[in-house]
C-alpha cells in the first residue's frame, strides 16, 4: 500500500506556508490602513497649514488695502510704495490656496481675489475721509506757506490750527478739496498767511504745528523752522581801516588811513562771539553812523530797508555803494559799501575826504536793527564797536611816520 504521509505532511506544510502568508499580509494591510488613516503632520484639524497661511496672507492683505491712502504707512516703508506690499500677499496667498487646491478651480479663485482686493480699494477710496499733509512750500516772496494735503474726501471746507510753543495761536476755516491729481496720487492746498499768525522766531522746542481737520479726518504737521526764521535777536558792527602808501597821503607820512570801510551783521543769536545767524526771510530796517567823540556824525549811512533777504538803499549815485546786496541766504554779513574798492579788504570803503569830520579821536561805528510787528516790536537792537583814530611811530625828526585804526573797548 503506498505510503502517503508526505504527500500528506507536504500538503500540511503547504497548507501552514499559506496561512503564514496571508496572517503576514494582514498585517502590512492593517499597517498601511493604519498609516493612511493617522492625521498627517501637515493637517491640523482637516485644514493643511500651508492653506492657513495662505488664508492668513489674504486676510492681511485685505486689512491693508484700507489704507493705501495712508502716507504715514507710506514714510514708514519709503522708498519701497506701500501698495506693493497688499499684492505681495494677495500673490502669495492665492498661490499657496491654489497649490492646497490641486491647482483647480483657478477662474473661480482669481475672481475672489480680485473682488477681496477691490472692496476695500473702492471703499476706502470713495467714502472715506484720509487725508495727510505731505509737504509745505514757501512762496517766492516769503509771505505764505502752502500745504500739501494728499488722501481722499468728499468734504469742501478744512479747519486748520495752528500751535506755537504748544499753544495754539491761529484758527481758521477754509473752502477746499482734493481737486488736483499728480504722480503720486490725489492732492488738495491750503495756504496759509504768514503774517496772520507769526509769534516768533521757530527755534528749539519753540515750533509750529499746523492741523487739518477734513471732514472726519484730520492730521498734524510741523513747519519747516527755516520758513520760520524772521526775528533779528543779534546786531553786530565793524570797521576796516584802508591803508595809504606814502603818495596816497596828504602830508608827508609813510601810511595813512584813506578810508574805512563799514560792515553790519543783522540775525538768530550765535554762540559766544560769533557773528548772528543768516536769516534769509528776515523783513528789518538798518540805520548805522560812525560818530566822532560821541557827538559829531563823521558817517551817516543811508537807511537800510531789508525784504525776504534783499538789502535796498540810497547809493547817492554810488557814493554808497550800489544801493542793493543779498543777505541772509549765506550768512547776516552786510557790507556797507563806499565809492572806492580795494583789493585788500575785499570791498569797497568810504574815503576820509568824505566824512564831515576826520580829526584823530575816538570814534563809535553804531549799528541799530528795528522790526515791525509781527516780526518784531519795533525796539531797537544795536551794537557799537569802538576805534581809536591817531599818529603813530617817527620818521626820525620827531614826527609821527603814520596813522593808524585801532579797535578799542570804548571811547571813555
Amino acid at each position: 500500500m503506498p505510503d502517503h504521509s508526505n504527500e500528506i505532511g507536504g500538503a500540511r506544510m503547504s497548507n501552514g506556508g499559506l496561512l503564514e502568508k496571508a496572517k503576514e499580509q494582514q498585517m502590512v494591510d492593517e499597517v498601511v490602513a493604519e498609516a493612511v488613516a493617522e492625521p498627517s503632520s501637515a493637517k491640523q484639524d482637516g485644514i493643511s497649514i500651508t492653506m492657513k497661511i495662505g488664508a492668513s496672507m489674504g486676510v492681511l492683505g485685505f486689512v491693508l488695502m484700507w489704507f493705501l491712502d495712508n502716507y504715514t504707512l507710506q514714510d514708514l516703508v519709503d522708498p519701497v510704495p506701500f501698495g506693493i506690499i497688499p499684492l505681495a500677499l494677495f500673490g502669495g496667498s492665492f498661490y499657496l490656496v491654489w497649490e492646497n487646491l490641486g491647482r483647480q478651480r483657478t477662474a473661480v479663485l482669481v475672481v475672489v481675489y480680485l473682488l477681496v482686493a477691490a472692496v476695500p480699494y473702492i471703499a476706502g477710496m470713495s467714502f472715506s475721509d484720509s487725508i495727510t499733509i505731505t509737504d509745505s512750500e514757501l512762496s517766492d516772496d516769503s509771505s505764505t506757506i502752502t500745504l500739501t494735503i494728499r488722501g481722499s474726501s468728499s468734504a469742501n471746507s478744512a479747519d486748520i490750527s495752528i500751535s506755537y510753543a504748544d499753544s495754539e495761536i491761529f484758527t481758521d476755516s477754509v473752502s477746499f478739496s482734493i481737486n488736483r491729481a499728480d504722480g503720486y496720487g490725489d492732492y488738495g492746498e491750503i495756504e496759509l498767511t504768514v503774517l496772520d499768525w507769526y509769534q516768533g522766531n521757530s527755534v528749539g522746542s519753540d515750533e509750529y504745528v499746523v492741523s487739518v481737520t477734513v471732514g472726519s479726518s484730520s492730521h498734524s504737521f510741523i513747519l519747516q523752522s527755516v520758513h520760520l526764521l524772521r526775528t533779528i535777536d543779534d546786531v553786530q558792527s565793524s570797521t576796516a581801516a584802508a591803508i595809504g602808501k606814502a603818495a596816497d597821503c596828504d602830508s608827508s607820512k609813510d601810511s595813512c588811513v584813506v578810508g574805512v570801510a563799514l560792515t553790519a551783521w543783522a540775525g538768530l543769536d550765535a554762540i559766544g562771539s560769533n557773528p548772528p545767524g543768516g536769516l534769509p526771510f528776515a523783513d528789518y530796517t538798518l540805520d548805522a553812523s560812525l560818530m566822532y567823540e560821541g557827538t559829531t556824525s563823521a558817517i551817516t549811512y543811508p537807511t537800510v530797508t531789508v525784504v525776504n533777504g534783499l538789502a535796498q538803499w540810497d547809493s547817492n549815485n554810488g557814493e554808497y555803494g550800489g544801493g542793493s546786496a543779498n543777505v541772509g541766504a549765506e550768512g547776516s554779513q552786510l557790507p556797507l559799501e563806499g565809492s572806492v574798492d580795494d583789493f585788500d579788504l575785499n570791498t569797497k570803503f568810504i574815503p576820509i575826504e568824505d566824512w564831515s569830520i576826520s580829526d584823530y579821536g575816538c570814534y563809535e561805528f553804531q549799528v541799530s536793527v528795528t522790526q515791525a510787528p509781527p516780526w518784531g516790536d519795533r525796539t531797537a537792537h544795536v551794537a557799537s564797536s569802538y576805534y581809536e583814530f591817531a599818529e603813530q611811530g617817527d620818521d626820525g625828526n620827531g614826527n609821527p611816520a603814520d596813522e593808524a585804526w585801532t579797535l578799542v573797548s570804548n571811547c571813555d
